[in-house]
Parts: structure tokens; sequence; C-alpha cells
């Protein structure tokens, strides 16, 4: 399993963030909004609003997002294009963790193993 987080797992374009709002299926936990749809390559986006924090919290809570994203994305069984919404300003890392590991168990239909 890679564990980097090059350009190519980005999700950059505006279009690209907008089509998955409109097609995409949407799973909302008490503390993140999880945008995503089935695609050819496991791909990250993140969006974080003001209402989150300073731009000290908001870029620390992106930064929390794409680490997350980094070592757990290899439990999704198929690949998704995502985009991780926060909801409330008081985040933790290990929050962003749980509701990201609970979604991939979800999204996966049963209890997940990372292949390596």
């Amino acid at each position: 399993m890679d564990f980097s987080f090059t350009k190519s797992d980005k999700i950059r374009k505006s279009r690209d963030y907008s089509l998955l709002k409109e097609t995409g299926s949407v799973f909302k936990t008490k503390l993140m909004v999880f945008n995503y749809s089935v695609s050819e390559r496991t791909k990250l986006g993140v969006i974080v609003t003001k209402k989150v924090g300073n731009s000290v919290f908001r870029n620390r809570v992106k930064r929390w997002i794409r680490e997350v994203f980094r070592t757990e994305r290899g439990r999704f069984v198929t690949p998704v294009d995502l985009v991780m919404i926060p909801r409330q300003s008081s985040l933790s890392y290990e929050d962003i963790k749980r509701d990201f590991l609970y979604f991939a168990v979800k999204l996966n239909g049963k209890s997940s193993n990372r292949i390596n």
C-alpha cells in the first residue's frame, strides 16, 4: 500500500466538486459531511468553511483530514471520489479519524480490513 498523497490523489477543479455534489451521494455524521461517488481511483477533496474556526485552525483541520485519508484510504473496497466537509469547530484528529473509519465501514457495507 502506498502512503503518499500526490496531486493525482486530490480533487482539484471546481467543476469536479460541483459534479460530485450534483451526482454523488451524501453521508452525514455529527461532525462531518461526506460527498462521494464511485470512481476509477480514490481521490479526496476538502472544504473547510469559516464557521470551523480561524485560518490557523482551518488549515490544521485540512492537514488532519489529508493525513487520515493518506493512512486509511486502503479501507475502501471500491475506489471513490470523496469530499469531506467538517461541520463543527470542536474537532480533533481523533474525531476526524473515527468519523472517516465509520464512513468507510458504512460504505463497504461491513466491517473492513485494510489490505496491505
